[in-house]
């Protein structure tokens, strides 16, 4: 049984050097598989204790480093990153990955790394059994064009940069999860907008 994994979910631009993204959920993949809330608490820790570099199309050389994730959390079953990007002046891919996100081109990300503990489940919605991915030591998350999870591609607001420089407190997006700020507040996670 071959336990290698790509998990595939959807990226946004943040502002300067930064992105943030959803990098797993426990939704049904187009593979029939999903990541169980256990594998998603590995993933969580293994970036806050030991980090992990983000890499474009799961190619790995050291040259294929587009920056690293820097923080990790689980809200309501997705796993929300953020990553700091490789210098745009020293690394070509950058300045084009930054130009498809500002023209709203949907990106994802996808987790790879090694499964440690599977199971099986029935799934009624598609009427069988699908595979469950329960534990996992991660290595990577890359950015990819198509991501496995159908549900999670993100549009790219392209007002997001205009937003944010305004300060403007009402109707914009949490930095960390995506949710709606209210007067400050993020409705999802509750942190505090600066």
């Amino acid at each position: 049984m071959d336990s290698s994994f790509n998990f595939c979910i959807p990226l946004k631009k943040d502002i300067g050097d930064t992105l943030i993204g959803v990098a797993s959920t426990i939704s049904v993949d187009r593979d029939d598989e999903k990541m169980s809330e256990n594998a998603l608490s590995d993933m969580v820790k293994e970036i806050k204790e030991k980090g992990v570099n983000l890499f474009g199309n799961h190619e790995h050389g050291w040259e294929n480093t587009l920056g690293a994730v820097t923080e990790a959390d689980l809200k309501e079953n997705q796993m929300y990153i953020k990553t700091i990007l490789d210098n745009p002046q020293t690394n070509p891919k950058v300045p084009m990955l930054l130009n498809k996100l500002a023209r709203g081109i949907k990106l994802g990300l996808s987790v790879g790394g090694t499964v440690t503990k599977l199971k099986y489940e029935y799934s009624k919605e598609l009427g069988k059994k699908i595979k469950v991915i329960d534990g996992v030591k991660l290595y990577e998350i890359s950015v990819v064009g198509i991501p496995s999870n159908a549900d999670s591609f993100l549009t790219i607001p392209q007002a997001i940069s205009k937003s944010m420089k305004e300060k403007d407190l009402y109707n914009r997006q949490c930095s960390l999860c995506l949710g709606e700020i209210d007067k400050g507040v993020c409705k999802q996670c509750l942190k505090i907008s600066e």
